[in-house]
């Protein structure tokens, strides 16, 4: 009795032993995944890394009044304005400045043993401003009005991130054991009100390059040969299918649009720029408008590029009141890259 008494204790100690070993495997593979997981954090979240251009969606910020859009053409004297309607008429330029200090928040889910794919938005907050010139009366010079709106706007993305497996070294730190390897367009939308929708993308440059998008989350590139390659000097022709379904239209009597299309292109840390599409008319399939719009190819660099296809509703622009014509915006980011000669 007494043997099966120690043969028991020493079974229940070995156990013991067992189990804890058992916890101390799960607890060092929890903090493992919780490393991982750390890692894939800081590379969507730091925007002093160098994977950080290929998630840019900071792009419609100008960030002062210099560099706002400039170019714009207001509505022609003797135009017909709608009856009812005081537009501003004169107006110098507009565009966005937000707060540069608001976090992306993610949503980290693994799909395979080697994969882990990243649902990323940034809700950014800021203003849209209007800069409306007034002329001079009674010998007094010329005068600049600053009009501002709220604004939120969302920017949407999905990424991949897959194991090096390729890098031993990489592999047996938790930390580095993840690459961004795949990403989406980006997809913008003001809020709480929107009712500006891009439809379709379509690019095509004088070299050849030539992608149709109509889903920019649904877009999945693996970086960087999926991305688009244009040439230095090459001409990118960029055509969009938008709609408006605001029951307050503004509608430019220059155009016959009730929307305004920019295009920012060039876009990262270090070149910002921006033009103005053309409306060309209804689509007769669908009924959507239609814009074009084309840059000149810049110079080349190592870090991607994004062009942004920016539609605005034209009563955030040409009416004042932020209670009947709020911001109101739709954005789509496309990342490209830019070599000397293909």
């Amino acid at each position: 009795m007494k043997r099966l008494s120690v043969l028991l204790t020493l079974m229940g100690l070995l156990g013991l032993i067992l189990f804890s070993g058992c916890q101390k495997e799960s607890s060092s593979a929890l903090s493992e995944q919780q490393l991982e997981e750390q890692s894939i954090r800081e590379t969507v979240t730091d925007e002093n890394i160098e994977e950080s251009d290929y998630l840019a969606d900071w792009g419609i910020d100008d960030e002062n009044e210099q560099n706002m859009y400039d170019g714009f053409s207001t509505f022609l004297p003797g135009s017909a304005i709608p009856q009812g309607w005081t537009p501003l008429n004169n107006i110098i330029r507009f565009g966005r400045k937000l707060n540069r200090q608001v976090p992306r928040t993610i949503l980290i889910r693994r799909i395979s043993p080697d994969s882990i794919i990243v649902h990323m938005e940034r809700i950014w907050a800021g203003g849209f401003f209007t800069f409306e010139k007034q002329d001079s009366t009674n010998g007094f010079p010329d005068t600049m009005v600053i009009h501002r709106k709220p604004l939120i706007h969302s920017v949407k993305r999905v990424s991949y991130f897959t194991k090096r497996i390729e890098d031993q070294d990489a592999m047996q730190d938790p930390r580095r054991r993840w690459k961004l390897s795949a990403i989406s367009l980006s997809d913008g939308i003001s809020r709480p009100v929107n009712t500006v929708e891009i439809h379709l993308l379509e690019i095509r440059s004088s070299g050849g390059e030539y992608r149709s998008i109509e889903n920019p989350l649904r877009t999945i590139w693996n970086l960087p040969l999926d991305l688009p390659l244009f040439a230095q000097g090459e001409t990118v022709t960029v055509r969009v299918l938008v709609s408006n379904t605001t029951g307050n239209p503004v509608i430019n009597p220059a155009t016959g649009a009730s929307e305004t299309v920019l295009l920012h292109f060039g876009i990262n840390r270090f070149h910002h720029a921006r033009k103005q599409f053309d409306y060309t008319g209804v689509d007769a399939a669908t009924g959507y408008d239609i814009f074009e719009g084309r840059w000149v190819v810049h110079e080349p660099a190592l870090r991607p590029f994004h062009a942004i296809v920016d539609v605005i509703d034209n009563g955030t622009i040409f009416e004042t009141d932020p209670e009947t014509n709020p911001y109101n915006s739709a954005t789509w980011g496309l990342p490209y890259r830019v070599v000397v000669n293909k």
